[in-house]
């Protein structure tokens, strides 16, 4: 028989409703011991069909799963809690269709704002979770050929997803390690670098946030090959997924390997970055330097 679901829904993002429940059904699947054919049979469709509900493409229907749970040996007290899942992964986040979001950057947001911790590694810039809305702005408006209210439409949006770092249910962990020169680097003007700059250390008081820098003293490692997010979930079993960005788009790692590599290239960033304190020292010089 299957294990047993917890007591309520486990998201506050429809995204990673649908997310779970694609995961959820390919876990009871194979712990049941069926293969996506049999499944298929089941449902009278093709097994196509089945590979598109564990993989998100599709979202199953109340019948779909009415048929397809007990045969998994899901308790029929249990059928009930699913369907209430289903139902709610289908709503819209506020996300969904936001003209302010690109198409391919909407599904990472629905993500981001259902995550239950984030371990962010950052090179260049200092993360959207913890922009200003100068700096944002600049960053937003640099090459843009969208009107002005498009881009203070787009600064708005990067706002809102810090909301989830201050919200009263589940609030998002953050732990972001970024490199010196991130914090060098000049955003905008002189005025707008001091007041983020100052932010970070602001925010490194929060006790959802934890703030570290890696120094350029610290030399060659292994986050000079890029970018990183690791993204956690609140539900059991989800090993969660690496974020990966680039100028075309996102990609997102969930196989056990890779997030074995980036798990342990996080821990090796903690160990060789500064501590929090330390951080917020540095940072302070900066502030200072750029005061001068």
């Amino acid at each position: 028989m299957a294990n047993s679901a917890p007591a309520e829904p486990p998201m506050l993002s429809p995204t990673v409703g649908r997310r779970w429940l694609a995961q959820e059904l390919r876990r009871l699947r194979e712990a049941a011991g069926y293969k996506q054919a049999d499944v298929a049979k089941r449902l009278r469709c093709n097994s196509t069909r089945i590979a598109h509900l564990e993989s998100m493409r599709t979202l199953p229907s109340g019948p779909d799963l009415e048929v397809v749970l007990p045969y998994f040996g899901v308790p029929k007290e249990r059928v009930e809690w699913y369907l209430q899942v289903c139902d709610l992964s289908r709503k819209k986040g506020w996300w969904d269709g936001n003209q302010a979001i690109p198409k391919w950057f909407s599904f990472y947001v629905g993500l981001e704002w259902g995550a239950s911790e984030i371990h962010s590694w950052d090179t260049s810039l200092v993360q959207g979770l913890l922009q200003t809305r100068g700096y944002a702005e600049v960053i937003i408006r640099d090459g843009a050929t969208v009107p002005e209210e498009v881009i203070q439409e787009q600064v708005q949006t990067r706002l809102r997803r810090q909301e989830a770092l201050q919200r009263k249910e589940n609030p998002l962990t953050l732990h972001a390690i970024m490199d010196e020169a991130a914090l060098r680097r000049r955003v905008g003007n002189a005025e707008i670098m001091r007041e983020q700059l100052q932010h970070l250390v602001t925010l490194n008081s929060h006790p959802r946030i934890t703030i570290q820098v890696m120094p350029f003293e610290a030399g060659q490692h292994r986050g000079q090959l890029g970018s990183f997010k690791w993204l956690g979930f609140p539900q059991d079993g989800d090993d969660g997924l690496v974020y990966l960005e680039n100028q075309h788009g996102g990609l997102y790692l969930e196989e056990p390997e890779e997030l074995a590599t980036f798990a342990a290239d996080f821990a090796e960033l903690r160990k060789r970055a500064l501590s929090p304190k330390a951080s917020v020292a540095l940072i302070a010089k900066i502030v200072k330097e750029l005061s001068e």
